[in-house]
């Protein structure tokens, strides 16, 4: 537990250090995550040897999202005791947050070393191995952490993320029940059972879901970001808009709130507006898959084909993943003459989709436009 510990074996400074702890304990009990942060700086600078004053010092820094400092902080934690299996487990929790995975495993296998009852160092490797997509070593270590702590909500909690990863909907939101049964206020389960609902296209039971997680978290802005998402999808337009001006209200720079705040307004055909939307989401996140694709679709509505043929090839040059929205871009590059990069994406779009006839049918008029009139027959061949 944090702040439990704080003593101090410098004589002449502890009553100083002891202050500086005791303010740091009440700073952090008021969620006043920074001031608490300082005073454990102040606390550290006069006795350096407390291993405790560290570890809560990353505890703070996870709390920020700071998670590379986290990681710093215990580490020097545990230069001051090396075999603590509470610091060893946080440093492997950041590990793959990070996604420095092999690190992690390491920690975790040095854990069940020092402890083998340890029941966190299996119940946090099931994220771990999900991230790697090792999805039954995942379910090995929630079965492995059962044997230690029956129903640990964590695993609970981790065993369904590993699931929805794998689409297994159904069963992801039974471990999340499962979590929320033994643990009443774990975080973010409303959430989870409401993007499970939406993944299934379930919507008004995403929407009851998302709408419990407000009730707990009303600024939240993923929560809200996400509830906005499904709403535009399901075409409820004007309570979509409403969930992105929100997130602006609580965060005057989210890129993803302008982003889709254009969004809504191509789905108005005011396209003025969604350019001015897309261009402030860009200003604030340069590198942001999308908003340039988006661009060039509202520069081509406008019949601007030289500022699309800027912006998809910026999009482009961003590599997006999605196969749909590559496959997309591809027949956008086409029609603004940028064939090089247009067969590009329609080969890597094959590649991922290579039973696809319409992908094949894209990628053959591309051939045919280039003037590989072959290759375009031998594709028009497959398809058929």
């Amino acid at each position: 537990m944090p702040f439990d510990i704080y003593e101090t074996s410098d004589c002449n400074g502890w009553s100083d250090a002891e202050r500086h702890m005791e303010n740091a304990r009440e700073h952090y009990e008021a969620s006043r995550w920074l001031e608490s942060l300082e005073q454990l700086r102040s606390a550290v600078a006069i006795n350096p040897s407390n291993s405790d004053w560290y570890f809560n010092m990353g505890l703070i820094m996870d709390t920020l999202g700071r998670h590379n400092e986290a990681i710093e902080a215990f580490e020097q934690a545990r230069e001051l005791r090396p075999n603590d299996a509470e610091i060893l487990n946080c440093l492997a929790v950041d590990a793959t947050r990070l996604g420095e995975y092999d690190r992690a495993l390491e920690l975790f296998a040095q854990i069940e070393k020092i402890d083998p009852m340890y029941e966190p160092g299996y119940c946090n490797r099931i994220i771990t191995y999900a991230e790697m997509g090792q999805h039954d070593l995942a379910e090995q270590m929630f079965y492995m952490a059962r044997e230690i702590k029956d129903h640990c909500p964590l695993c609970y909690f981790n065993m369904g993320n590993s699931l929805f990863s794998r689409h297994l909907y159904d069963r992801a939101i039974w471990c999340w029940e499962q979590t929320r049964k033994h643990d009443p206020n774990h975080p973010q389960v409303e959430y989870r059972i409401a993007q499970a609902c939406w993944a299934k296209e379930d919507y008004q039971e995403a929407k009851k879901h998302f709408l419990t997680e407000l009730r707990i978290n009303p600024g939240d802005t993923d929560v809200l970001l996400d509830y906005g998402i499904m709403l535009l999808e399901t075409e409820d337009i004007d309570n979509a808009r409403e969930k992105f001006h929100r997130i602006l209200e609580l965060d005057a720079r989210h890129s993803m709130a302008y982003h889709y705040l254009g969004e809504v307004c191509m789905y108005e055909n005011h396209m003025a507006p969604a350019v001015e939307y897309f261009h402030k989401a860009l200003e604030i996140m340069p590198g942001q898959n999308g908003s340039h694709y988006r661009l060039g679709q509202c520069y081509l509505r406008q019949g601007q084909t030289a500022n699309a043929r800027e912006h998809l090839l910026a999009e482009f040059h961003l590599m997006p993943e999605q196969a749909d929205m590559l496959s997309d871009l591809g027949c956008h590059l086409t029609e603004v003459g940028a064939m090089d990069e247009a067969i590009r994406c329609l080969e890597q779009v094959v590649d991922m989709t290579p039973n696809d006839p319409t992908s094949l049918h894209n990628l053959s008029l591309c051939y045919f436009r280039y003037g590989l009139t072959d290759d375009g027959i031998s594709l028009a061949l497959q398809v058929l």
